[in-house]
Parts: C-alpha cells; sequence; structure tokens
C-alpha cells in the first residue's frame, strides 16, 4: 500500500469535520483582510487609521482571545462523552459551560472596560522608546475603535459556548453558516460607515469597529437561536438552568481542561500583542505593516486551526472509545494535511511579497517594510504548524496541564526577549519581532511534539490489554 492510500481514509474523516471550519476561517480571513484593506484604503497614504486599528486590535485581542480559550475546554469533553453515549452528561456539560462562560464574558468586558486607559500609557511608553510623533494620533484614534469592540465580549462568549458544543458532538457545519453570514454583514457594515455610504457619514476606523460589534450580535443571535429551536438538540436543553444541573464539579472540569487551553492561547496571543506594542517604537509605517504581515499569518494560521480543531474532535472520540489503534495514524495525517498547507502558502509569501501589501496601502515605506517582513514570517510556517496541531492533539486527549509551562517557556521566557533583542539591540526593527517568533514557535513545536508522541506510546501499549 502506498503512501497516500494508507492515509487516504484518516485525510477524509479530517477533512469531513475540517472543512466546514476551514469555509468558517475563509470567512474570518476574509473578514480581518478586508477590515485591513478597507481601512487601510480610507487612509490611503496616510497610515495612521489603519496603525489605529492594529493597536487597538492588538490591546484588546489578549482579554478577548483568553476569554475565548476557556470555552475551547468544552469541546474535548463533549467529544468524550458523546463517544460513550453519555447524553446526559453531555447536557450538563452544555448548562454548565453556558452559565461559565457567560459569566467570563461579563467579566471580560468589566475588564476591557478597566484597562482602557492602558491604551495611552502604553502610546507614550513607547514614543518614549524612540517612536515618532505620529503615535500619539494613532492613540488617539485607537480609543473610540476600541470602545465599540469591549461590548461584543458577552455575544462572542455565548456564541463561543454554542459552537464548542456543537464541535464536540462532530457538527462543524452550522457554526460555519453563521460566521459566513455574519462576516458577509460586516463587510457590507464597513463599506456604509467606514467611507460613509446610504447617507452615513465617514466614520473611518471607528466605523470598522461598529461593523465587528452589529455582526458579532447578529452571529451570536443565529446560533443560538438555531440550537434551542432544533428539535433534536432539544434533549441537551430540556432542563435548561434548573438548579439539579448546575453542578460546581462540572464547571471544575470544564475549567481543568479550559484553563490551560485559555493559557496558551493567552500567551501566544501576548507575545503578538507586546510585539504589536513594540512595534509602536519604529513608528506608524512599521505599525502598519506589522497589521498587514499579522493578517498574513492569519491566512495560515486559521487554516491550520481548522485542521487542528477537526483532529481534536477526532481524538477526543478515539480516547471517549479508547480504540487507539487509530490514534497514530490520525496524528499523522494531521501533520501532513497542516504542512502541506503552510509549505505552500510560505512560498507564496515570498513570491509574492511586493504585491501582497498592495493590497492594503499605497504607502511607499509600509510596502517596503511588509515585503521584507513577509520573508521572516515564511520561515516560521513549519513550526507554527506543528506547534499548533500538536496542541490541538493534546487537547483532544485532555493531557492539558503540560501545556502551561511548555507555552510560558516558549513565549514568555524565549520568544518576547529574543524578538526585543534582535528588534532593538541588534538594529532589526519590525523584521527582529517576527524572529523572536521564529524562535518562539519553534521551541514550542519540539516540546509540544515529544509530549504528543509519548501520549501515543502510552496509549498504544493499552491495546489488547
Amino acid at each position: 500500500m502506498n503512501f497516500f492510500e494508507k492515509y487516504k481514509p484518516y485525510y477524509k474523516k479530517n477533512l469531513k469535520l475540517a472543512l466546514p471550519v476551514i469555509l468558517s476561517q475563509i470567512g474570518q480571513i476574509t473578514v480581518q483582510l478586508a477590515d485591513t484593506a478597507m481601512v487601510g484604503n480610507y487612509g490611503g497614504d496616510d497610515p495612521t487609521p489603519l496603525a489605529a486599528v492594529s493597536f487597538a486590535t492588538n490591546f484588546f485581542y489578549i482579554i478577548f482571545i483568553s476569554a475565548l480559550g476557556l470555552a475551547f475546554g468544552l469541546t474535548p469533553l463533549v467529544g468524550e462523552h458523546y463517544a460513550k453515549n453519555h447524553r446526559s452528561y453531555v447536557g450538563e456539560l452544555l448548562q454548565n459551560g453556558a452559565l461559565l462562560y457567560a459569566g467570563i464574558g461579563v467579566l471580560a468586558t468589566g475588564l476591557l472596560i478597566a484597562t482602557r486607559s492602558l491604551l495611552p500609557v502604553m502610546g507614550e511608553l513607547m514614543i518614549g522608546q524612540g517612536g515618532d510623533g505620529s503615535i500619539g494620533a494613532v492613540v488617539e484614534m485607537a480609543l473610540p475603535y476600541y470602545n465599540t469592540l469591549i461590548w461584543s465580549m458577552l455575544p462572542i462568549m455565548l456564541w463561543a459556548t454554542a459552537k464548542q458544543f456543537l464541535e464536540g458532538v462532530g457538527n462543524t457545519r452550522i457554526a460555519m453558516y453563521t460566521i459566513i453570514a455574519s462576516n458577509l454583514l460586516n463587510i457590507f457594515l464597513n463599506w456604509v460607515f467606514i467611507f460613509g455610504n446610504l447617507g452615513f457619514k465617514p466614520m473611518g476606523a471607528v466605523g470598522a469597529g461598529y461593523a465587528t460589534l452589529i455582526s458579532r450580535v447578529v452571529q451570536c443571535a443565529m446560533l443560538v437561536g438555531y440550537f434551542l429551536y432544533t428539535p433534536s438538540f432539544r434533549c441537551y436543553t430540556r432542563d435548561l438552568f434548573r438548579r439539579r444541573m448546575i453542578s460546581l464539579k462540572t464547571i471544575g472540569e470544564l475549567l481543568r481542561v479550559g484553563v490551560p487551553i485559555s493559557f496558551h492561547m493567552l500567551m501566544e496571543s501576548s507575545a503578538f500583542v507586546v510585539a504589536g506594542i513594540m512595534v509602536l517604537a519604529f513608528g506608524a509605517a512599521s505599525v502598519s505593516a506589522y497589521q498587514i504581515g499579522v493578517n498574513m499569518m492569519n491566512v495560515t494560521f486559521m487554516i491550520v486551526i481548522a485542521i487542528g480543531s477537526a483532529t481534536t474532535i477526532l481524538t477526543s472520540h478515539i480516547y471517549g472509545r479508547q480504540s487507539f489503534e487509530r490514534l497514530r495514524p490520525t496524528v499523522n495525517a494531521a501533520y501532513q494535511m497542516g504542512l502541506m498547507w503552510n509549505i505552500t502558502v510560505a512560498l507564496i509569501f515570498i513570491a509574492l511579497r511586493f504585491v501582497i501589501p498592495t493590497l492594503f496601502t499605497t504607502n511607499a515605506d509600509v510596502i517596503r517594510i511588509t515585503a521584507s517582513m513577509l520573508i521572516f514570517i515564511a520561515l516560521f510556517q513549519v513550526s507554527d504548524c506543528l506547534q499548533a496541531i500538536s496542541i490541538s492533539i493534546l487537547r483532544g486527549l485532555q493531557d492539558v496541564k503540560v501545556i502551561i509551562p511548555i507555552v510560558f517557556v516558549s513565549y514568555v521566557v524565549i520568544n518576547i526577549p529574543a524578538g526585543y533583542l534582535m528588534a532593538f539591540r541588534f538594529g532589526l526593527e519590525a523584521n527582529g519581532l517576527i524572529i523572536g517568533f521564529i524562535v518562539g514557535l519553534s521551541s514550542c513545536a519540539l516540546m509540544t511534539m515529544a509530549r504528543v508522541q509519548r501520549n501515543i506510546k502510552q496509549l498504544e501499549s493499552k491495546i489488547g490489554n
């Protein structure tokens, strides 16, 4: 049997689950690119609006992604017990998860409001590090945009609860439809609010914020509404929020799995956010280039996340049914699919490095800096793929505690200091920050892959016992 024929069934199983998630991620990527391109084109040769969106998004993202990561703990637990046909406990997980994640959404909203005053402080800090006078204008424009994003936290957490539950039972299509619909709405509202169409005044960067807020509320309403009114899901919502269904023990289980996942996402996003703050020291053009670069990173990463989400579902079902003979080929197929995608995109980044920035801006400095940055972004694609899929596998197997020390060392101890040294001490500026990611992601990939292989060997030893 040749290589492709051996793994073909595993590619099919992964893609069946991953394809709707991939389409969802493409929708999200399209909106991110559209936001960046539309705000960038609104600014024209002035990089300030695009830099403002980048700065506000980076600051918002660190709390946003940490809260969202907690909801990711629902999928592997639902997947395990769904595979064991424990329908009553699956419903209990859903209801306790909804209560927990709604509370986290409210808490995250409060934290975002409380930390709003730090945006001007960060801007002044970077001006002190050598940033030019344009940074003050960037921060001033970023604040109204940031204020609109704050109120999207609760609807996103409610949407995430339904989405992660559906993924746990193997349904990835419904969330795809809501994401695509809301993203189309977002692009339309960008056209209306940013540029001032259909009788509205041009709002610029803050218009993109209003478009994002409205589309997220609509996205939440569609998915939660579908979930509550679909007969096949009523067995899970029959005793919605009855006191006997609320269990501190179940909430503890959700946090046991969710906290390490959230910590990983916090550490990884913190590295990007810290780099996004440090790049302020090199001026608005570098900030805009970094925002374009981050969007292009997401083009690659979101597809890998989709493959990883499918792998989490498959491995959680394997774990629940204890069919460990299928684990190694399932894992290998996921790695192979992710690598094929990332390597292809890396080559495209390098080949089109002077073309890609022109989709977002006409500023010559931004184009030049972005083109150089894309070479370094291409270099860490393999490491980024391997660490993302490895962590997805560990989630499915519920081996999540080990993620905390691995990501702390990779991103805090290695990534951020390496980026700072390369950018400021060795004079590589924005490119130096990207080199920090090359080092950090490679470290994370090596450690998580080693842990995955250890788990596979241990579980395979149980076959036939």
